[in-house]
């Protein structure tokens, strides 16, 4: 959505093919939305996060952010940008096991070696937990 002075008013293309997606979503954040829903105004783009009196009718990266910091801090929580939870939920799913593949899916990447850079860190110690039950696996075989 176009909310900066270079960027042209509306929608404008994505980043890639793979950014225009469908994905599912718990019951929990759903309600949450759903809520939302209810007090967000009606608006041409069917905005979510929808500010009337913005030019551009979108709440900015910025004042999400702004906004996300002030909610967390009033909830005694350390701050993150709305950025840092696209990579703690990416984080969390992969530490759960989910595949790399539709992790890459999820976030929309243009392919699995960005997931793949952008994760070696939990990749990493993944592969190192995997290496560890191998070998307790081996170890507890009876010959």
């Amino acid at each position: 959505m176009g909310y900066l002075k270079r960027h042209p008013e509306g929608f404008g293309p994505t980043k890639n093919e793979q950014s225009n997606r469908t994905i599912k979503m718990d019951g929990q954040t759903m309600r949450h939305f759903k809520e939302l829903f209810k007090t967000t105004p009606t608006n041409i783009h069917q905005l979510v996060f929808y500010s009337p009196s913005s030019k551009y009718k979108v709440i900015s990266n910025t004042n999400a952010n702004k906004l996300l910091k002030k909610t967390l801090l009033e909830l005694g929580i350390t701050p993150i940008s709305i950025h840092g939870l696209r990579h703690t939920h990416a984080s969390v799913i992969l530490y759960k096991k989910v595949s790399i593949h539709y992790v890459s899916e999820r976030l929309g990447h243009g392919d699995i070696d960005t997931t793949l850079k952008q994760y070696t860190h939990v990749i990493k110690e993944l592969r190192e937990k995997d290496e560890l039950g191998t070998v307790n696996t081996f170890e507890q075989m009876v010959v």
